[in-house]
Formats: C-alpha cells, sequence, structure tokens
C-alpha cells in the first residue's frame, strides 16, 4: 500500500497519537513535501525534470556533495569532504539565482584553499547542468569574504555597508519625538 499524497504527489502529516509529524523535504518548484530522500528525489525527477538532481562525486583528496532544494530560499547546498575520513570540511549555500549566501571552512582548515575549491568545483557544475546556477558573489559579505571574493575572482559588486546600532542611534533625534 502507498503512503497517502496530497494533490501535488507530496507526503501528508502522519498522526501518530496525539503527535503529528510533518514531512521536511520541500519540493524547491511546487508546495509537495516529503518524509523521505527517495520520495523527494523522485519527485524531483517526474514532476520537474529540468532540475538537477543530487550529485556527489571526487576531487582529489576530496569528495563534493551538492545538494539541491535545500530550502525555497536557498536551493543549492555544496559540501566538501575529505574522501578518507568523511569529514565536512567546507560548504556553501547559493540562493536561487546564483548568489553566495554563505560559504564556512572548518576552523581547523582554513587558510588552505578549501573554499575556493569548493567555488571552482560549484562553477564547473553549473555549466554542466544548465539547470543549476553558476555561483556569483553576493553584495552583502564581512571582510574576510571580501578578500576571499577578490580572491577568486569573477564579478565582485561592492559590498553593501550596514548601519551599526550606534549609527542609527546618532541619526534618530529622540528628543523631538
Amino acid at each position: 500500500m502507498s503512503a497517502p499524497t496530497d494533490k501535488y504527489g507530496g507526503d501528508i502529516p502522519r498522526n501518530e497519537g496525539s503527535t503529528t509529524h510533518y514531512p521536511a523535504l520541500g519540493c524547491h518548484a511546487c508546495p509537495a513535501s516529503f518524509f523521505s530522500n527517495e520520495r523527494h528525489a523522485a519527485h524531483i525527477r517526474s514532476a520537474h525534470p529540468d532540475s538537477s538532481p543530487p550529485a556527489s562525486w571526487e576531487s582529489g583528496d576530496h569528495r563534493v556533495d551538492y545538494h539541491p532544494n535545500l530550502t525555497p530560499a536557498h536551493p543549492h547546498l555544496y559540501l566538501l569532504s575529505d574522501k578518507q575520513s568523511g569529514k565536512y570540511l567546507s560548504n556553501m549555500v547559493l540562493n536561487r539565482e546564483g548568489r553566495v549566501d554563505a560559504v564556512e571552512t572548518h576552523p581547523k582548515f582554513r587558510r588552505q584553499g578549501l573554499a575556493t575549491k569548493l567555488w571552482n568545483e560549484a562553477q564547473q557544475h553549473a555549466q554542466d547542468f544548465p539547470a543549476v546556477p553558476a555561483p556569483q558573489h553576493s553584495n552583502s559579505r564581512t571582510r574576510a569574504g571580501d578578500s576571499w571574493a577578490k580572491k577568486v575572482g569573477g564579478d565582485v559588486p561592492p559590498v553593501s555597508r550596514f548601519l551599526s546600532a550606534r549609527q542609527m542611534r546618532g541619526m534618530i533625534d529622540f528628543k523631538r519625538q
């Protein structure tokens, strides 16, 4: 017997006693959600064939994993791990347009070119799969992110400057309110 589905083909919530379990793997292109990775991947392949599937490949001493449909706002996740130990070393999250929203490297492995390797692997992956956008630098970056963006190259938009709480307090005249 197959699991009950909603009108989009996704799993419906399950009630077990007084607890309701909701499917957590959401589709990026429709409101369907799933409990299992297998059903989620099968739905993407059948309902949205123009989307790219999850992928893994080896690159030197590392393994790269690509997970599409992480969240509706951040549908592209790249993970770089050590091939022998399986330890995660670096990750990069892209939004729908391919803008880098986050790059993180394990503190013990920083300054070894791992984030740059992940950037290059994501660029190549985007060339091989047209449904995957090529990574682009965001205009919201930390100082470290800004120097990394300049190092790896590409179109580096100017950084948006955010006001600190102190600067904002200086702009508001509380006495005249």
